[in-house]
C-alpha cells in the first residue's frame, strides 16, 4: 500500500470522533504495491480512541468535504499494510469490484466458507491465522454440548459482523449495512481497550485480478475485508523476528476479537504427561454411551461454560443478572511454527522433519501452519469393543487354564493406553496444490530432487478415488520397492497421508492382541483423511474437520499451546496502562469494578478506581514500577497480561534497518527489610500481547514488578483469589496486618486452648484436649514459660484490667505455672507497703536470709499442691477454678481473633525460635509497618541546602530501614548512631536495612540535597521510617524542623606546601550541634574536611568535590571542671561516614583534661587532586602579595625613611618616635584584625566564580545561630606581628636599620650585573628578588649540629664513654647481622627440606597411581580373555552344531 511522507508525532492523547478525519490521499485505484513504493512511509497518527457508543451513534456516515474530485471516504491513516507475500498491484473501491450484485455487508447469517474462495491466500501466514482464529470463535461461541447449534438458538452467539458498523446504531444485535461512501468502523480489542478503528473499502487485488483479502463464497459479502483490514493494522503493530521468516510476531485475532487473554506455552516432549493433565482438566472430556453405540462429551463445553461466551468476547458486563461460572474459563489452542529451510542448525532441521512427517499422519502440511482448536480429550476407543460371549456357569466350575506351547518364553504385551486430543482446523485435507504455487516460483524446495515426505501433501488431489483400505495396510517390501522406482502415484500420496499406518501393520503380524486397536486406529484414520472435498463447498455452514492425534505425537506436531483465559470469569481482576506523552490515549472512563482488590481488610484506606491507571510516571528509558501484594491460605494462580506497543508509523525500511526493542516484563519477590535481589518468577518480553500464569505457594507474598516498553504499556491481572496491584502507596498499608496464616495459626491455638477450658472438669476429655493444645503449639519445656505469659497477658488484655487472686490462681492452674504471680501484683504490693521501720539502711544477716528461704520454699510447695489439687478433675477445687476459666474466656471468644493474634504475637516476639515453628515465619519479612516525616524544600536554585536534621530514640532493638522521597534530583540521607558516633553504612547513596539498638542518645539523621537551576515551589521532603514492629522510633521533638541558619564563606585557592586549602576557627557560646559542609568549585578533587580541637584531629570526612559533616558538638569553655568535662564527652562529636576518623585519642574527641577548647575547621587537598593552569599564575601571585602585604607591621616606618645609612642623630629621633610608630601599629593591628574576621564573607561577595575557589558552609539551628561565630585563623599572623612588634620595642629603630641594611646588600648585587649585562637595573630586579628569595627560604636546620641543654668539657671519661658507645653499636650490629645470616641459612634448609618432601609425595602418587593402572589392566586383561574363551566355546558349539545338522541331513537323503 502507499505511504504518505512520515509527519512529526502528535503529542495529543486522542483522536477526535470520526467526522474529524480528513482525507489525506488521493482515490486513484491503481498505486504502488506497500512493500514496493519508494520514498513513501506511513505518518504517525494519534492512537485509536476508545470505544464510545455515544460517538459512534453520532457518526457522520458520508465523506468530508475536502475534495471536489473524491466522492469517497479515504482512510487518513493510508492504505493498510499487507504481508510481504502477497503483492499488492491495484486498489479498487468495492463498488468497482462488485459490479454485477448490488453489495452487502452480510448476506448469509447462518454460516459462511472463508476457504474456498481464498486459495491464493494462503500462502500468507497472516491470512491462514485470521481465517482459522475466525473459524474457531465460531465454533467455540455457536456450540451446545459439542454440537453446532444455530445462531438463533444459542445463548450467545458470536458474529464476526457485529465488530463493523456502518450506517447503523451502536446496539445489541445490530446490522451493519452498505456504506456507498466506503466509510466503516470496526470495533476491536487493543492495549487494554476495545478501540474505534476507521477504514474504508479500498480493496487490493494482485496482477492477476485476484482479492488479497479474505472473502466468502458469496463475493457480494463485504465483511471479511473489512474485518480483515481492522485486524491487519493491529497486526501492523506486531513486530516479528527477522531471522524467523514469519509474518506474525505473538498477535492473536482470537484477543483482538474477544479481549480475551492469550497465554502462550512452548510445547516439550518432556512435559507430555503434565500437558495431558492439564487438557484433562481444561477441556472437554470423550466418553461412551454405556451400550457402546453413540459417542458423547462431558457437559462442558469448549470453553468449560456455556453462560458467559458471549459476555466474554465483549469483555463488558453484562446487562441482566447472570450465573457466573465456578472457576475461570479458557480455550486452548494448539499451532506450529512453518517449515524454514534456511536454518542451518542440525538438530532444529531435524525436529523440523519429525514435526513434518508427524502432521502429514494427520493431514496437516508444516509449509502452512496455522492454529488449531483443542476440542477434547479421550482416554477410550472411539467405539466400544465387542462384549464378549456369555460363558454358561457350569464351564466356570473349575474352567481349564490354556496353555500354549511355545520354545521361547512368552513376554506379557505392553498395552499402551488411550490417549488422544481432538484437533480441530478448517486445513485438514484441504487442497494445498495451488496454495504453494507461489512459493514454488520462489524456487524455496524443489520437491521432485526429494523423497521425503514433504512433497506427496502438497501434490495431493482429493478428487481421486479412494483406495480400499487394504491397498494400504496390506503393502508388501515388493510393492514399496516398486512405489520408489516409479512416479508418484494416487496410492503412494494415499499412503503418504497415512504413513503412520505401515509401522503399526508391520507390528501386529508379531503381535496378534493388538490387531483390533490398530485395525481401529487405520479405519479412524481413513475416515477422517477420505472426507470429500465437495462436502465443505457445498456446505451451508462453516466447519472444521476434526482428527484424533496421539498425545505422544502431540508434542511433534505442534510447537506451542495457546491458551487464552477469560477475564470476566475471574473473580478479581486489575488493570493499568501507561502512554507515552508524545503518544498516549485516554484512561478508560469505565474502569474495572475490582480495579484494586483487598486481600482480607474490609478497613483499608479506599481508592479510586482509576488510580491505578494514573498514579505512576513512567521514566525517561520506559521504565516502571509496581506492587503485587498476595496473602493466601491455598496456592494463588495469577494470570498476568502484558501488552505494549514498540512500534508506531514506522516505515518498512525503518523496520527491517532498526527494529524496535521488545518490551519486558519482571516480577520478583520483594521486601522492603532487605537489600537482597531475588530471582525473578516470571518474565515476559514480548512485542504485542503476551500473558503467563504466575502460582505462588500459601502464604503472603510481595513482588516487585518492573516494565519497560518504548512507547505503551499495559498490565491486566486476574486471579480467583483477592490480591493488591499498585504503587507503594497502595501496597505498604496491607502489610501493616498479620498474615492470614498468621491468623490461622493463633486461631488454632486459641481454638484447642478453648477446648482445655472448655473440659477442664472432664477426666475423660482434658488429657486429649491438653494433648491436642500441645501439638497445636508444639513448644518444648524451655518455651513452654514464654506460652504461660502469653496467656496471663491475653486475659489481662481481654479483662482490661489485673487478675484478682481467684483469676490468678485459676490461671495458675490452668497454664500449671505458679510463677505467674510475680508480674501480677508483686511490684504494686513493694511500691506501696516499702520496707518495715527499723530496716531502713541495713541488710539482712544470714539467719533472717535463711529463714526467708526457707518461708519461700514453703510457700511455694503450699501452691504448687494447691495447683495439683485443683487441676484434678472432679475436686471441689477443679470445680471452683473451672467456673472462673469459664467467666473469663467469655471476655476471650468476645474478641476472638483479636486475642488470639495477640497470644501468638507474645509468644514469637518474646520466645528464641518460636516463630521457626510455625509456617507463618515465612510471611514476617513482608510484615512492616511505617510512619511518615514530612518537612518543606527551601526554595533556592543551583546550592547545596540541609533538607532535615533530628533525633530519633529507640527504646528496643528492632530492624529499621528509611527511606526519602525527595522533589530534588541529588538527596543523600546519613543516619548517625551518637552512642558511638558511626555512621549507618549506605548502598548506592541509600541507608542500608540495619538492626538499630536502643541507646541513650539516640540515632541522628541528617538530609541534605543540591538544588536544581530551578526553584521548586510548595515542594515537600518526605522521609518514610520503614520497621518490623511497633513501636517505631519517636522523635525527640513534637515535629521536624527545617529553619536552619547558614554562615558560608567563600575564598580563592591558592597552592601551598600543606596543601591547606583553608583553616577556620569556631567559637561557641554554649555547647551547639552544627553540620559542617565543604565544596570546591571543581567537581574531581579530593578533600579532607577535618575538626581540630587544640590542633588534635577529633573528627574528620574525605569526599571528592564535596565533603561534609553531618553532625558535630562544638564544646563551649564554661570553666567546668575536670570531671564535668569527661562527662559532657558522650555530646562531644558524631562522625560523618565509614571514611570517617578520629584523633589519636581514639574514640574520646575531647580529651578528658581539656578544659579549654579550640576548635578549628580545616580542609586540605589530597593527592594533588587540584592542578592549576599556568594561565592562573599572574592571579595567583597577585593573592599572595595580598597575604604579604597582610602580614606587613612597620609599612608606614619603613616608607618615611631615606635610603642612606642615618647617623646617630636620626637613631635617637627613631628612638623618640618610635612609640607612636608602635601606637600606629597597634591600631593598624586592630583595623586588620577585623578585615581579616570579615575578609571570607567580603571576599565571597566579590568572588569570581571562573576563578578556583572554595565554600564552606556550617549550618546550626535558627534558635542557636548567635551562640557560634566562624572566622578565619590568622593565629600565625597574629604571631608573627607579635614578634616583630616586640623585637622592635626592645631596641626602637632596629626596624629601619635592617631596611637599610637589605637595600644597600641588594644595591651591592645589582650593580656587578648591570655593569656585565649593561641592560638597566628595572630589567634584572625581578630575577634578583627571586635569586634572594630562594637563596632565603633554604632550610639550614639539618645542617646545625644540635647542643646540649648544659655545655659539657670533653676529657677523657667523655671520651671512654663516646668509645664505649661505638663499640656497643658494633657489637649490636654484628649481633644482628650474625642473626640475619643465620636465619637465612635455616630459611634456605627448609626450602629444600620441603622441595625434598614434595618430589617424594609426587613420586608416592606416581606410584599408587601405576599399581591401580596396573591393576585395572589386569582385570581388563583377564575380563577379556575370559569373553574370548567364552567366544571361542560358542563358535566350537556351532562348529559342532553345523556338523551334526549336515550329517543328518546327508543321513536323511540317503535314508
Amino acid at each position: 500500500m502507499s505511504k504518505t511522507p512520515k509527519k512529526k508525532a502528535s503529542s495529543t492523547s486522542l483522536v477526535a470522533s470520526s467526522p474529524g478525519y480528513s482525507p489525506k490521499k488521493d482515490t486513484s485505484s491503481a498505486v504502488a504495491s506497500a512493500s514496493e513504493g519508494p520514498g513513501e512511509q506511513k505518518s504517525r497518527f494519534p492512537l485509536w480512541p476508545e470505544w464510545n457508543d455515544n460517538e459512534v451513534n453520532a457518526e457522520k456516515w458520508d465523506a468530508v468535504k475536502t475534495s471536489k474530485d473524491s466522492k469517497f471516504f479515504d482512510d487518513p491513516e493510508g492504505k493498510v499494510e499487507l504481508p510481504a507475500s502477497l503483492r499488492v498491484h491495484t486498489w479498487k473501491r468495492s463498488s468497482e469490484y462488485i459490479v454485477n450484485k448490488t453489495p452487502v455487508v452480510v448476506d448469509n447469517e447462518a454460516a459462511f466458507d472463508l476457504t474456498s474462495a481464498n486459495e491464493h491466500l494462503l500462502s500468507s501466514e497472516l491470512m491462514r491465522w485470521i481465517i482459522s482464529e475466525i473459524y474457531i470463535l465460531w465454533k467455540v461461541c455457536n456450540t451446545g454440548d459439542n454440537k453446532p447449534v444455530s445462531t438463533e438458538t444459542a445463548a450467545n452467539p458470536w458474529r464476526p459482523w457485529e465488530h463493523i458498523y456502518s450506517l447503523c446504531k451502536a446496539v445489541k444485535g445490530h446490522m451493519p449495512l452498505y456504506n456507498a461512501y466506503g466509510k466503516y468502523v470496526i470495533k476491536l480489542y487493543w492495549m487494554g481497550w476495545w478501540r474505534k478503528i476507521v477504514v474504508d473499502d479500498m480493496l487490493p487485488f494482485d496482477k492477476d485480478n485476484n482479492l488479497l483479502l479474505p472473502a466468502t463464497v458469496n463475493q457480494s459479502e463485504l465483511w471479511p475485508m473489512v474485518l480483515a483490514k481492522g485486524i491487519l493494522k493491529l497486526a501492523s503493530t506486531d513486530v516479528p523476528v527477522l531471522s524467523s521468516g514469519r509474518e506474525l510476531g505473538e498477535f492473536t485475532v482470537i484477543h483482538s476479537l474477544t479481549g480475551w487473554i492469550p497465554e502462550i506455552i512452548p510445547l516439550k516432549y518432556w512435559y507430555t504427561e503434565k500437558i495431558w493433565e492439564f487438557l484433562k482438566e481444561t477441556i472437554a472430556k470423550f466418553q461412551l454411551e454405556e451400550d457402546g453405540s453413540e459417542e458423547k462429551t462431558t457437559t462442558a463445553d469448549l470453553t468449560t461454560s456455556k453462560d458467559s461466551d458471549g459476555n466474554e468476547i465483549k469483555s463488558e458486563s453484562p446487562t441482566e443478572p447472570k450465573s457466573r461460572a465456578i472457576g475461570p474459563q479458557m480455550v486452548v489452542c494448539a499451532s506450529y511454527q512453518p517449515l524454514h529451510l534456511s536454518e542451518k542448525r542440525t538438530s532444529v532441521l531435524t525436529k523440523m522433519a519429525d514435526s513434518s512427517e508427524s502432521l502429514r499422519q494427520y493431514g496437516l502440511s508444516q509449509l502452512y501452519s496455522h492454529p488449531v482448536l483443542l476440542a477434547s480429550t479421550r482416554g477410550c476407543p472411539l467405539v466400544a469393543p465387542p462384549k464378549p460371549p456369555a460363558v454358561p456357569n457350569w464351564k466356570l466350575i473349575r474352567p481349564r487354564k490354556q496353555t500354549n506351547i511355545t520354545d521361547e518364553p512368552k513376554e506379557p504385551p505392553v498395552q499402551k493406553p488411550e490417549q488422544f486430543i481432538e484437533v480441530c482446523s478448517p486445513f485438514i485435507n484441504f487442497r494445498l496444490m495451488t496454495m504453494a504455487t507461489h512459493d514454488m516460483e520462489q524456487g524455496a524446495v524443489k520437491r521432485r530432487g526429494y523423497s521425503s515426505n514433504l512433497t506427496s501433501f502438497s501434490e495431493m488431489d482429493d478428487s481421486e478415488e479412494d483406495h480400499p483400505q487394504n491397498d494400504i495396510t496390506q503393502n508388501s517390501p515388493n510393492t514399496l520397492d516398486a512405489a520408489e522406482n516409479n512416479e508418484v502415484t494416487a496410492e503412494d500420496k494415499k499412503k503418504d497421508a497415512n504413513i503412520a499406518n505401515y509401522a503399526e501393520k508391520a507390528e501386529s503380524t508379531s503381535n496378534p492382541e493388538k490387531e483390533e486397536k490398530d485395525k481401529e486406529k487405520v479405519q479412524t484414520a481413513k475416515e477422517s483423511n477420505s472426507a470429500p472435498l465437495q462436502s465443505q463447498d457445498s456446505s451451508d455452514k462453516p466447519l472444521l474437520q476434526e482428527t484424533w492425534v496421539d498425545l505422544h505425537n502431540f508434542t511433534k506436531c505442534f510447537q506451542t499451546l495457546l491458551i487464552f483465559h477469560k477475564p470476566d470469569t475471574h473473580a478479581h481482576q486489575c488493570a493499568w496502562a501507561h502512554f507515552q506523552n508524545s503518544i498516549s490515549s485516554r484512561l478508560s472512563a469505565t474502569p474495572l469494578s475490582n480495579a484494586v482488590a483487598s486481600t482480607h481488610s474490609v478497613t483499608a484506606p479506599a481508592r479510586q478506581p482509576d488510580s491505578t491507571a494514573t498514579v505512576h510516571t513512567q521514566s525517561t528509558d520506559g521504565k516502571c514500577t509496581h506492587f503485587l501484594f498476595v496473602d493466601n491460605l491455598l496456592p494463588t494462580e495469577i494470570v498476568i497480561c502484558f501488552s505494549a506497543l514498540t512500534q508506531w508509523g514506522e516505515s518498512v525500511e525503518q523496520k527491517r534497518m532498526s527494529p524496535p526493542r521488545p518490551a519486558f516484563l519482571t516480577a520478583k519477590p520483594f521486601s522492603w527489610k532487605s537489600i537482597v535481589s531475588e530471582l525473578p518468577v516470571v518474565q515476559i518480553q514480548t512485542t504485542a500481547s503476551k500473558a503467563k500464569l504466575m502460582t505462588l505457594p500459601p502464604g503472603r507474598h510481595v513482588l516487585h514488578i518492573q516494565t519497560r516498553a518504548p512507547l505503551a504499556i499495559h498490565v491486566h491481572l486476574c486471579s480467583m483469589s483477592p490480591f493488591v496491584f499498585g504503587d507503594e502507596e497502595t501496597v505498604m498499608p496491607h502489610l501493616d496486618k498479620e498474615s492470614l496464616r498468621f491468623c490461622e495459626q493463633a486461631a488454632l491455638i486459641l481454638r484447642a486452648l478453648g477446648r482445655v477450658v472448655s473440659c477442664f472438669s472432664d477426666p475423660e476429655e482434658l488429657p486429649s484436649a491438653a494433648k491436642e493444645l500441645e501439638k497445636t503449639h508444639g513448644l518444648g519445656i524451655q518455651q513452654q514459660r514464654v506460652f504461660n505469659e502469653a496467656v496471663y497477658h491475653m486475659f489481662c488484655s481481654a479483662l482490661g484490667r489485673k487478675l484478682t487472686s481467684e483469676e490468678l490462681f485459676a490461671v495458675q492452674t490452668l497454664t500449671g505455672d505458679p510463677s505467674l504471680h510475680g508480674s501480677n501484683e508483686r511490684a504494686a504490693d513493694t511500691a506501696s507497703d516499702g520496707n518495715p521501720e527499723g530496716w531502713n539502711g541495713r541488710q539482712a544477716t544470714d539467719q533472717e536470709m535463711q529463714a526467708a528461704t526457707v518461708l519461700q520454699a514453703g510457700w511455694k510447695g503450699y501452691l504448687v499442691r494447691e495447683i495439683l489439687t485443683a487441676a484434678r478433675p472432679g475436686t471441689k477445687e477443679n470445680l471452683s477454678v473451672t467456673k472462673t476459666l469459664e467467666e473469663m474466656w467469655d471476655s476471650v471468644v468476645s474478641d476472638s481473633e483479636k486475642h488470639a493474634v495477640a497470644l501468638l504475637r507474645h509468644m514469637v516476639a518474646n520466645g528464641e525460635g518460636i516463630a521457626d515453628l510455625y509456617p507463618c515465619r515465612e510471611d514476617e519479612c513482608n510484615r512492616i509497618t511505617f510512619t511518615d516525616y514530612s518537612v518543606a524544600v527551601p526554595e533556592v536554585t543551583n546550592s547545596w541546602i540541609l533538607i532535615f536534621r533530628e533525633v530519633f530514640h529507640v527504646h528496643k532493638n528492632m530492624l529499621l530501614v528509611p527511606k526519602i522521597y525527595s522533589p530534588l534530583p541529588v538527596c543523600t540521607l546519613h543516619v548517625i548512631n551518637n552512642d558511638t558516633l558511626e555512621e549507618i553504612p549506605r548502598v548506592f547513596n541509600r541507608v542500608e536495612p540495619h538492626l538499630y539498638t536502643a541507646n541513650k542518645s539516640g540515632y541522628t539523621f541528617v538530609a541534605e540535597a543540591h538544588a536544581g537551576n530551578t526553584a521548586l515551589t510548595g515542594g515537600k521532603w518526605r522521609m518514610r521510617l520503614i520497621g518490623s514492629r511497633e513501636p517505631l522510633p519517636q522523635l525527640s521533638k513534637e515535629t521536624p524542623r527545617n529553619n536552619f541558619s547558614v554562615k558560608e564563606l567563600k575564598g580563592y585557592y591558592i597552592p601551598n606546601k600543606k596543601d591547606i586549602i583553608c583553616r577556620h576557627v569556631v567559637k561557641v557560646s554554649s555547647d551547639h550541634n552544627a553540620t559542617v559542609q565543604f565544596q570546591t568549585s571543581q567537581s574531581d578533587v579530593y578533600i579532607k574536611l577535618s575538626i581540630l580541637d587544640n590542633e588534635k584531629e577529633v573528627i574528620s570526612n574525605q569526599g571528592k568535590g564535596h565533603v561534609i559533616i553531618p553532625i558535630y558538638c562544638f564544646l563551649a569553655n564554661n570553666g567546668a571542671s575536670v570531671a564535668q568535662a569527661g562527662a559532657r564527652q558522650d555530646q562531644g562529636g558524631l562522625t560523618a561516614e565509614g571514611t570517617v576518623t578520629r584523633g589519636k585519642e581514639g574514640s574520646d574527641q575531647h580529651p578528658a583534661d581539656t578544659l579549654f577548647h579550640k576548635y578549628c575547621i580545616q580542609a586540605v587537598v589530597l593527592r594533588e587532586s587540584w592542578p592549576l593552569d599556568e594561565s592562573l599564575a599572574s592571579f595567583i601571585q597577585k593573592l599572595r602579595d595580598m597575604e604579604r602585604n597582610e602580614m606587613r607591621v612597620f609599612g608606614d616606618i619603613l616608607d618615611g625613611t631615606s635610603a642612606s645609612v642615618g647617623t646617630e642623630q636620626q637613631n635617637r629621633d627613631g628612638q623618640k618616635s618610635a612609640p607612636k610608630s608602635t601606637h600606629k601599629a597597634k591600631e593598624r593591628e586592630k583595623d586588620k584584625e577585623k578585615l581579616t574576621s570579615m575578609s571570607s564573607f567580603t571576599m565571597g561577595q566579590s568572588l569570581d566564580t571562573t576563578k578556583p575557589h572554595w565554600t564552606l558552609r556550617v549550618v546550626s539551628d535558627q534558635s542557636e545561630a548567635r551562640n557560634i561565630e566562624v572566622k578565619k585563623d590568622t593565629e600565625t599572623l597574629e604571631e608573627i606581628r607579635a614578634m616583630k612588634l616586640a623585637w622592635e620595642s626592645a631596641e626602637p629603630g632596629r626596624a629601619a636599620k635592617a631596611y637599610q641594611t637589605r637595600l644597600r646588600y641588594l644595591k651591592d648585587v645589582e650593580e656587578p650585573t648591570t655593569a656585565e649585562t649593561g641592560t638597566p637595573q628595572s630589567q634584572q630586579s625581578a630575577e634578583i628578588s627571586a635569586l634572594i628569595q630562594n637563596r632565603f627560604d633554604i632550610d639550614y636546620t639539618p645542617f646545625i649540629r644540635k647542643s646540649l641543654p648544659q655545655p659539657r668539657l670533653k676529657d677523657e671519661v667523655l671520651e671512654e664513654e663516646q668509645r664505649r658507645e661505638r663499640s656497643e653499636k658494633f657489637q649490636s650490629f654484628r649481633l644482628i647481622w650474625d642473626n640475619i645470616l643465620e636465619q637465612r641459612k635455616q630459611e634456605k634448609t627448609a626450602r629444600r627440606d620441603m622441595m625434598k618432601r614434595q618430589l617424594e609425595t609426587y613420586i608416592g602418587f606416581q606410584d599408587a597411581m601405576d599399581k591401580y593402572r596396573q591393576k585395572m589392566l589386569q582385570a581388563r586383561d583377564a575380563y577379556r580373555s575370559h569373553v574370548l574363551e567364552e567366544q571361542s566355546h560358542k563358535k566350537k558349539e556351532e562348529v559342532v552344531i553345523n556338523v551334526l545338522a549336515d550329517c543328518s541331513l546327508l543321513f536323511d537323503v540317503l535314508s
